[in-house]
């Protein structure tokens, strides 16, 4: 069964958020609401990227910039 999480990155570092969500599209509903709301990792990774990955592939299926603070 696939499961997403939502993952953070920069060219320093990188963090997840440990979320095993079934659905695809709650998964990405949820990271644009991190996004819009600057939640989870957002202020720690400004101009960074944001992402929704397929743990049992890694293959990412959505990604967005994260715009500076």
């Amino acid at each position: 069964m696939e499961t997403y999480d939502i993952y953070f990155r920069d060219e320093q570092d990188s963090a997840n958020k440990g979320f095993n969500l079934k659905d695809k599209e709650k998964a990405i509903r949820m990271a644009e609401d991190m996004l819009a709301e600057k939640k989870g990792y957002v202020k720690d990774f400004p101009e960074g990227i944001i992402s929704v990955i397929d743990k049992s592939t890694k293959e990412e299926v959505w990604s967005k910039p994260i715009p500076k603070n």
